[in-house]
């Protein structure tokens, strides 16, 4: 009888406090317990498109992701430069898994190629043979059915990042499908869906190792004590801050419960750093306040100012040359220019010559900073001079030209340029600086 007074007197004084911080921790958590759960992403990165514009930074932004994930916690399905058939099996890998564990958390994170048509999105493997619009559903991922796939795993929490608003990569994109990507339209319970800018816009690739928003999504993601939600809210501030608000981040959140992804006993209810979750790579230092970040419709149609020096190989030895280039349309440039040419091969003949020209090229932008090549034609008038021992010999003629080169780190400029009057015809060689503004 002590015993079962004992044990009566212990619950009347002791069992609210008990209760009572069971609650407090259920509340703090949103779970029923404070173990952590059963935590699964997929992250795919694809960067080396085949017949399609190449992205610098979608490889870069899967191996950071994923190494911020593992040390999360969370077990990580990597998959760089994915096919269809890679991309479609990981998707239903990642239900299946999901599927398996009540109450897990989801991580679906994509950077790559991505297009919306007819209001649906598609994701874009690097293999894609996508003749037209049609193909879509067949030749790419699509969106809408990773969700539903998210759905019916029934799981505790997905969250779904899609770093693919870029520019649409096809040329019957131009005006059967729309920018970016569309809304979302059918979201899974207990989901948080987020696109690097808002719909039917583009976003920035970025300059630097990461895009833009996978650059300002890093820091947060391994902020202790963040409540997921909050995670998204600052980076979608960081990312409107950094790009002047040229881009805002889309957030679609049906999730209403408090989740943390990192570690629940310590990190959430602490507040504190976990140890063991030590970053893994290098964040990328945020750029400076304001300074606004160029969009890849912005990279691909930059203007230039620019002087280079070469040599003809033959008359006039020494070409310089100043030159500008406009780009009324994505990919194309007009560049007008002037050669002003000096020096002749003949050691009694003086030459000088004045070419004014335009030429109008296809600009394809390379896999890193800046770069890319190019080729085009044009033509223009040749004002030219021999001065000889018994006399001048003047030229003026029409040209046309050819010009293929190429440009490295965004000012390094390097060019070879046919030229012929259909009587006869010249070569020029040239290096050059190029300063690339807006």
């Amino acid at each position: 009888m002590k015993i079962k007074s004992l044990f009566v007197l212990f619950m009347v004084y002791c069992g609210p406090a008990i209760l009572f911080a069971q609650q407090t921790s259920d509340s703090q958590t949103g779970n029923t317990s404070l173990s952590t759960p059963v935590k699964i992403a997929l992250v795919i990165g694809n960067s080396a498109y085949i017949g399609l514009t190449p992205l610098a930074n979608p490889v870069n932004d899967a191996n950071d992701i994923a190494a911020a994930l593992e040390a999360l916690g969370f077990a990580v399905d990597k998959i760089l430069n994915g096919s269809l058939d890679q991309m479609e099996n990981a998707v239903e890998n990642l239900k299946e898994r999901l599927s398996a564990t009540d109450g897990a958390y989801g991580f679906f994170f994509y950077a790559g190629h991505g297009v919306q048509s007819g209001g649906e999105n598609y994701l874009i493997p690097v293999d894609a043979n996508i003749l037209n619009e049609n193909y879509l559903r067949t030749r790419a991922v699509s969106v809408q059915t990773l969700l539903d796939d998210l759905n019916d795993a029934r799981n505790g929490l997905n969250v779904v990042v899609l770093d693919a608003c870029r520019d649409n990569p096809f040329g019957w994109g131009r005006s059967a499908a729309g920018r970016g990507l569309a809304i979302v339209t059918r979201q899974p319970a207990d989901s948080i869906i987020v696109y690097a800018t808002s719909a039917g816009q583009q976003a920035s690739d970025g300059e630097g190792r990461n895009g833009l928003f996978t650059s300002r999504l890093l820091p947060n993601l391994l902020t202790p004590g963040l409540e997921v939600s909050e995670v998204f809210k600052r980076t979608g501030a960081d990312v409107a801050e950094v790009s002047q608000r040229r881009q805002i981040p889309a957030i679609y959140n049906q999730f209403f419960g408090t989740a943390y992804l990192g570690d629940v006993n310590e990190q959430a209810l602490a507040g504190a750093y976990v140890p063991g979750t030590a970053r893994p790579v290098p964040l990328p230092s945020p750029g400076a306040p304001g300074k606004a970040e160029r969009t890849p419709e912005e990279t691909a149609r930059l203007w230039t100012v620019g002087a280079s020096v070469g040599s003809a190989l033959a008359d006039p030895r020494l070409v310089g040359t100043v030159r500008g280039t406009i780009a009324p349309f994505k990919n194309v440039f007009i560049e007008p220019g002037i050669d002003l040419g000096l020096l002749s091969g003949g050691t009694d003949t003086g030459y000088y010559h004045v070419y004014p020209y335009v030429h109008a090229a296809y600009y394809y932008p390379l896999p890193f900073k800046d770069s890319g090549i190019y080729a085009g034609v044009g033509g223009g008038y040749l004002i030219g001079r021999y001065d000889f021992p018994e006399g001048q010999y003047k030229i003026n003629t029409f040209s046309i030209d050819v010009v293929v080169g190429g440009n490295i780190l965004s000012f390094l400029d390097l060019s070879y340029t046919f030229k012929t009057n259909f009587d006869n015809f010249g070569h020029k060689i040239s290096v050059g600086y190029v300063y690339r503004f807006r």
